[in-house]
């Protein structure tokens, strides 16, 4: 079987979010399992990432390469497949409709667009979770099979390194995008009510300026911003840690399936997260962590400060081999042949 993969950036440039870091798990999964799996992507020229994953530019999809199926893997994905017309998975995050979510108004004509050309071309749909399947068969019907394949984590993470935050004594994570402005306002003031407590230190990208409509708020001083770093510098950053915060983007949980959970929990790090977040069964399983109220940032220090002063620290272990047992990419890959293999049998 070959897999086309078509990704939306390029996948040689650093550093290494959570889309590359998915895209490298999945290929890479795939080839292991012995599918000819290769990414094809807005690259410069043909190459490897990982040493072993092949990635072809774009021109891939208009000089005849043979796929048995092809898989998009973002909302814009789907732009970029060219004539091709055979088999064809495509993965969103979030289910856009002509109101929700608000944060997307710049972008919904593209990404309705987007959901118009899935719907006609693809025979499968992947989402995160449950909330955005339901949303696609009330907008869209039934005429694609619509899987839920959510974020996974590695079975295998580095040991224990140095650590990254020198003298700090209590360093707090926000780890991945800041993708709304709230996100900015509520730890700017948990870094204020905690100043004399611990100190917030933010490892990914500040996206906030693509949802506000306008200049977001800036980042107190009192936060440590570290930017995207490789992902092997990321766990160090996890393993080193007091407590991992996950924030919503906005008021829907749709809308708010955090992928840094994942990896957070993998690493034995203890999670404040919000309400309305779709991966906040996951505190429920492993028991490690709190999830305060929605938009309450009293709520949010006072828990952010049991978690600091009393961490659940009996439940780390089994935390991280649940994580590794029922959460690891090599699962999402199984489910990710197993769609494949549907989608075949139909074509």
């Amino acid at each position: 079987m070959r897999i086309g993969i078509v990704f939306h950036k390029d996948p040689f440039v650093p550093p290494a979010g959570i889309d590359l870091v998915r895209l490298r798990a999945i290929a890479g999964g795939l080839i292991r399992r012995g599918v000819d799996a290769e990414i094809i992507a807005p690259a410069k020229k043909e190459g490897f990432i990982d040493g072993d994953i092949p990635v072809f530019p774009l021109a891939a999809m208009e000089k005849g390469r043979r796929y048995d199926l092809v898989k998009t893997c973002y909302h814009f994905s789907i732009q970029l497949i060219g004539k091709y017309r055979g088999s064809l998975i495509s993965r969103i995050v979030r289910v856009v409709d002509e109101q929700l979510p608000e944060r997307d108004a710049a972008m919904r004509g593209t990404l309705l667009e987007c959901q118009r050309l899935i719907q006609n071309g693809a025979q499968a749909l992947i989402v995160n979770n449950v909330e955005n399947q339901k949303r696609w068969v009330g907008l869209y019907g039934r005429k694609l099979l619509v899987a839920k394949i959510p974020n996974g984590c590695p079975t295998h993470i580095p040991p224990i390194r140095s650590n990254p935050y020198g003298n700090d004594s209590a360093p707090v994570l926000f780890l991945g995008s800041l993708a709304a402005p709230r996100m900015i306002e509520l730890l700017n003031e948990l870094a204020w009510r905690l100043r004399d407590r611990c100190r917030i230190h933010i490892v990914g990208s500040n996206k906030a300026h693509m949802y506000s409509g306008g200049k977001p708020p800036e980042l107190t001083p009192l936060i440590a911003d570290h930017g995207e770093l490789p992902e092997e510098e990321v766990w160090d950053y996890v393993r080193h840690a007091r407590m991992g915060i996950a924030l919503a983007a906005g008021p829907h949980r749709f809308d708010n399936d955090i992928s840094k959970i994942y990896t957070y929990l993998r690493g034995g790090l203890p999670v404040l997260s919000e309400e309305l977040i779709a991966n906040n069964h996951l505190l429920a399983q492993t028991r490690l962590g709190s999830i305060f109220a929605h938009g309450n940032a009293a709520d949010m220090a006072k828990k952010a400060a049991d978690l600091i002063e009393r961490p659940p620290a009996q439940y780390v272990h089994s935390a991280m081999a649940l994580m590794e047992r029922e959460h690891s990419w090599d699962r999402r890959v199984t489910a990710l042949l197993d769609l494949c293999q549907k989608v075949l049998g139909k074509s």
